[in-house]
């Protein structure tokens, strides 16, 4: 029976409501059964009181009752004896004993109950007369001296049983009051100790067990409105605090994976911008006026390990990344993921430490290759330093502006390199985005037109150009397209750009029927979409037809794994167009794109003819360059013929073509009629 009571007890004992509830409940019972038990004990007093009152009154006229009756007696010894007047005094004793003998009756006291058979008292008036008369006479019978002595004796005796009597009820009335105070004392002690021990119980359960659960869940109530999500909403007993503490700690875990969404890089697990800029902020107001050096680090040309190994790859990459750059710098580094391929980095720079040199170290690291599963991918990096003193006051917005202007910079001198930034940085900063903005009304102020290079074939008479895009600003003069090409990829144009070049250089082409022209692709043309159909219905328009034309790509195109741009190639191969590879022989991908394509034509990168004569093996690499390229019947076209002795030592090689400022610079299109009406003069240079 008890245990199946203790499971309902435990229920209802955890519940705050119930608790609360069932502790005023008993603090209200516990204080009307108090004001219950004095009411009731003070009613009994008062009538206690009045009844010792009521005996005491008739106690006091019990005594002055027989003191009436002891003046009775002595009067009538006094007379009966001396034969005194005592009329006068008997008078008075009879009057006072009727009086307090009616007072007596009126108060209730029962005169009667005692032994004697009869009243002593009745006809008093006729007792006295006898006395007078016996104290007159001076000769009265004895005998009737004997009865007035005797009725006088059975009055005193009365008297003083009455008396005897009053008394006895009075300090009766006095013990039941007395009584009476005493047990209105223990019950109201009683009482009130029960009061104040369930009141005790009451205030301990709330100090004890109520107040502190309140107040540990108003603490995780404030710490979780303060943003903090990590700790611990905890158990509690009662079944309120318990049923709100489920729902808080949903909220907390949903809150902080929402903050761990808005506040970290899914791929990574690192930290995202706002996370860094929000740890970077507090390191600095914790550690004052030390150095510190903040970094933003760009993989290079990232998208096209995207394009060739597919996103799931890039983002392998990027992890193993910002592993390798956490492993490097340690703990005390923070490290984040800021971007697609790039990384924000805050470390403290220990006394004489240069914070460029812990960031080549860094270039250096990420150059050893990263294994993706079935792959082997090897990736350089460029990155942007800028060294600040923590404050409270430090712009974390301003420091990395600062630190990806020198990381332009890095990315502007070749890449895979560490750039400390420089104040003058932002005026080059500056100029760039200029020439990027300008870039936007070149196309309608008429500043781009199109210039044209001779190819020269060494074994036949075919006449070839290359189309070369120049851009004549209105204040800085001609830009080099190794400046606005750049500034066209950044900011968005190079696909328009690309469409102009096509449709300007068709238009001069369509003026020469009997050439072949060589157009330079940008790898972002190919990933757009109705290009190939673009480049049809310009060679239309103009009665072209796409065997008369090469389309050069770039082996930093990558096309092993970029499906889109070898679909486009092919697609345009079956056209009929001509596909060249252009700077072939000096990046990492230079086997794989002639396995995975077959090209028409091989242009060997400038660096490859340059050293020739200056370094015995640069023969050897361009042998084995031109060898491959033949074997897989390739032409190959020799750039950067700018010497005589060049001429030899590529044709020796297996050159098929020669181009280079020897024979011509870029001309305009006016001219370039005019400048193979003069070709046999170059072609007996070329042979």
């Amino acid at each position: 029976m008890m245990s199946s009571w203790k499971p309902a007890i435990g229920r209802l004992l955890s519940s705050l409501e119930t608790r609360l509830v069932g502790a005023l409940a008993l603090i209200v019972v516990a204080t009307v059964l108090l004001q219950v038990v004095t009411q009731r004990e003070a009613f009994g007093l008062r009538h206690e009181g009045e009844a010792l009152v009521h005996a005491s009154a008739i106690a006091e006229n019990a005594d002055q009752f027989a003191e009436a009756v002891g003046k009775l007696r002595m009067a009538t010894n006094r007379g009966l004896v001396a034969s005194d007047d005592t009329a006068d005094e008997l008078t008075d004793a009879a009057i006072a004993i009727g009086d307090r003998l009616g007072k007596l009756r009126n108060s209730g006291m029962a005169l009667y109950d005692l032994p004697e058979a009869s009243d002593p008292f009745a006809d008093l008036d006729k007792h006295i007369a006898a006395i007078l008369e016996i104290q007159s006479r001076h000769n009265a019978g004895q005998g009737l001296i004997d009865r007035i002595e005797a009725r006088n004796n059975a009055m005193a005796g009365l008297a003083a049983r009455i008396v005897e009597r009053a008394h006895a009820e009075r300090e009766a009335a006095q013990r039941r009051l007395v009584a009476s105070i005493g047990r209105w004392q223990m019950l109201v002690l009683g009482t009130g100790l029960v009061t104040i021990l369930i009141v005790s119980l009451v205030l301990f359960d709330i100090l004890r067990n109520i107040l502190p659960a309140v107040r540990r869940m108003h603490g995780s109530l404030q710490r979780l409105a303060n943003g903090d999500l990590d700790i611990e909403i905890g158990s509690f007993r009662l079944k309120e605090l318990k049923d709100l503490s489920g729902p808080l700690e949903t909220f907390r875990r949903n809150a902080k994976a929402v903050k761990n969404l808005a506040f970290s890089d899914p791929a990574t697990g690192l930290p995202n911008r706002r996370a860094f800029q929000e740890d970077v902020t507090w390191l600095f107001s914790a550690a004052p006026d030390r150095r510190f050096a903040c970094m933003l680090i760009d993989i290079d040309r990232f998208k096209h390990i995207n394009d060739d190994y597919g996103h799931a790859a890039g983002d392998d990459l990027v992890r193993l990344i910002g592993a390798r750059l956490k492993a490097n710098l340690g703990d005390g580094s923070i490290v984040a993921r800021v971007g697609g391929d790039e990384f924000a980095v805050c470390i403290e720079m220990a006394e004489g430490e240069s914070a460029t040199v812990l960031a080549s170290r860094l270039t250096d690291s990420v150059r050893t290759p990263f294994s993706l599963g079935e792959y082997s991918v090897a990736i350089t990096a460029s990155i942007g330093v800028a060294e600040v003193e923590a404050s409270d006051e430090a712009d974390i917005d301003e420091i990395l502006r600062n630190a990806d202007m020198a990381l332009y910079a890095s990315k502007k001198n070749g890449r895979n390199s560490a750039t400390g930034f420089a104040p003058q940085m932002a005026e080059e900063r500056a100029v760039d985005r200029a020439l990027e903005k300008d870039l936007e009304t070149a196309f309608e102020r008429g500043e781009l037109r199109m210039v044209y290079q001779p190819i020269h074939p060494v074994s036949d008479t075919v006449q070839e150009v290359e189309a070369l895009v120049r851009w004549k600003h209105p204040d800085l003069g001609e830009v080099p397209p190794s400046t606005f090409i750049p500034a066209a990829e950044r900011s968005g144009q190079m696909v328009r750009l690309g469409e102009w070049i096509i449709r300007r250089a068709l238009a001069d082409f369509a003026r020469w029927p009997d050439m072949t022209m060589s157009i330079n692709l940008s790898p972002l043309q190919l990933q757009h979409d109705g290009f190939s159909a673009f480049l049809l219905d310009a060679c239309g328009r103009h009665g072209i037809a796409p065997q008369r034309l090469f389309l050069e790509v770039t082996e930093s195109l990558s096309i092993e794994r970029n499906t889109r741009a070898l679909l486009t190639l092919n697609l345009l191969r079956n056209l009929g167009f001509r596909i060249a590879l252009d700077d072939f022989g000096t990046g990492y991908s230079s086997l794989s794109m002639v396995k995975s394509f077959k090209f028409d034509r091989m242009k060997l990168d400038r660096s490859l003819v340059m050293d020739l004569g200056q370094d015995p093996a640069s023969v050897a690499v361009l042998e084995a360059a031109v060898t491959m390229a033949r074997h897989v019947g390739a032409e190959v076209v020799a750039e950067g013929i700018s010497e005589a002795h060049l001429i030899d030592a590529t044709k020796g090689a297996g050159c098929t073509h020669l181009q280079g400022y020897f024979y011509s610079q870029p001309i305009e299109a006016d001219e370039v009629p005019h400048y193979f009406a003069v070709e046999p003069d170059m072609r007996s240079e070329v042979a």
